[in-house]
């Protein structure tokens, strides 16, 4: 019976960038590379990237699946519980681990958590129509990975044995962690793809241009707008995120496609995902939810978005628009109390607050207003209970939460699947840190799609909210133009 682990950890004398070990595993089915590739950004610290899981988990509705890749077994019940049943089982071993408090992640469940989880935690109407199948959960536990330190390029690799006695389990992380040193060393490092995507607005005849089809077209997503504005005027919700999504096919190879995507959109919280058939690259720079060893949970909400522009004096313009518009404070603002009250539930009194307020943050093709709020969790709780409490984002949904997603489910004629979920880590020792899945592209064969959207208020102008999903997709459309070679008319 396996009682004790040993995790190993290991400083390498080699700087990798870890998407040249990304690629290195390009033929493998279960890959995941969380890519903190924006230096600019002060989250921007821990990379990781495994392959090989010795478990997988799968969830659709109240089926479940689970076991080692490709011997899942199949059972009925809430998804979340056997998440729980899974990480305290892991949790329970003892373990012994070298001193690297710093490593935020040492081995557990890596991969995403989509939006349909939704209907495991709420009563929830679904949405009308699913294109693609994909699973509401899929999650790889993985037991050997590489971590990079982007502040000081320091890399390490890092190995969990397991075994009856101490004795085995130390033998195991040896062998583990040397398998892992060998793996990796065959990776080459491939020089930095430059962008040369332009910062300009993208309009419906770029999409045509790059045969990228919106579901809604423009009358359709305005239609869905004003609807969305009658619900509020009628005292439904204060706020509902409404968005589109954008279909084309990609017959390519997805690392490179990727390549072009970090080339042109680096981001904190993005990330290249492969499990076994689907495959997501994103560029998400939001936080949804991260939970430290001491315990302390934070979500840093976006809303509030201005497109970048290539003239330097109309960009300041942009972004001082952006943090003067009452409108997108008003967005922001409900948000963070939403967020608020959601940390409140889990969170012990008083300790739920709001470091940062509205701060304006830039990225590649859009500046953005984000907020930070963090709690401390409360004795007895776990990991699992925050993101129960939290999920879905509540940047993704509205307020009031449930009744935003009730307007949603009416209202989008398609499943949001994975988009406005979540990418990341669970860790075995309780830590968590969670993107939301935005400026994602999703693969699934040679289907390529991706989703934008925006916040709705009273005072939104539909044709302004139908030109946000323009500026949201316009680093999207950029990497592939980018990929595909064409992107000189492009974002």
């Amino acid at each position: 019976m396996t009682s004790h682990r040993r995790c190993r950890v290991r400083r390498l004398a080699r700087r990798f960038d870890l998407f040249d070990i990304a690629a290195h595993w390009a033929d493998r089915p279960y890959v995941v590379f969380l890519d903190s590739n924006d230096p600019s950004h002060p989250a921007s610290r821990w990379s990781f990237v495994a392959s090989d899981p010795t478990a997988v988990l799968r969830t659709k509705g109240e089926r479940r699946y689970f076991g080692p890749p490709g011997g899942e077994t199949e059972s009925l019940g809430d998804p979340l519980e056997l998440l729980r049943q899974i990480t305290a089982g892991r949790r329970a071993v003892s373990t012994r681990s070298d001193d690297h408090p710093s490593i935020p992640f040492l081995g557990g469940a890596l991969g995403y958590i989509g939006y349909e989880l939704l209907h495991a935690i709420e009563e929830v109407p679904a949405h009308r129509r699913e294109d693609h199948d994909v699973f509401d959960l899929h999650l790889g536990f993985f037991d050997s990975l590489v971590a990079r330190d982007e502040r000081s390029g320091d890399c390490y690799a890092i190995a969990n044995g397991f075994g009856a006695s101490e004795e085995e389990a130390d033998a195991a992380a040896d062998v583990r962690c040397s398998q892992l040193l060998a793996d990796i060393a065959g990776a080459e490092p491939r020089s930095a793809r430059p962008s040369t995507a332009r910062r300009r607005r993208l309009t419906a005849e770029d999409l045509e241009r790059a045969a990228v089809r919106p579901v809604l077209d423009h009358d359709e997503y305005v239609h869905v707008v004003e609807t969305a504005k009658e619900h509020i005027r009628a005292g439904d919700v204060f706020e509902v995120c409404t968005c589109n999504r954008f279909d084309t096919t990609f017959d390519g190879d997805s690392t490179a496609l990727y390549a072009a995507l970090r080339a042109s959109s680096p981001a904190p919280f993005a990330a290249l995902v492969r499990l076994a058939g689907v495959d997501l690259l994103s560029s998400s720079p939001e936080r949804f939810l991260s939970l430290d060893s001491d315990g302390w949970a934070e979500s840093r909400p976006i809303k509030g978005t201005r497109p970048r522009a290539a003239d330097e004096e109309e960009d300041r313009r942009l972004a001082k628009a952006l943090a003067e518009s009452e409108k997108d404070r008003a967005e922001n603002i409900m948000i963070v109390d939403l967020v608020r009250n959601d940390l409140g539930r889990v969170c012990a009194f008083g300790t739920v607050e709001v470091p940062k307020l509205q701060v304006i943050e830039s990225f590649a093709f859009t500046h953005q207003m984000v907020s930070t709020i963090r709690g401390r969790l409360r004795p007895g709780l776990d990991e699992i209970d925050l993101f129960r409490a939290a999920f879905p984002p509540g940047s993704m949904t509205g307020a009031p939460k449930i009744e935003a997603m009730k307007i949603i489910a009416a209202l989008e004629p398609v499943k949001r699947g994975i988009f406005s979920g979540s990418i990341g880590y669970i860790g075995d020792d309780g830590r968590l840190d969670l993107n939301i899945v935005i400026r994602t592209l999703i693969r699934a064969g040679n289907e390529l799609f991706f989703h934008t959207g925006g916040a709705i208020v009273a005072d939104s102008d539909p044709e302004e909210e139908y030109r946000e999903t323009l500026d949201k997709a316009a680093g999207l459309v950029a990497a592939i133009q980018l990929e595909a070679g064409t992107n000189e008319d492009v974002a």
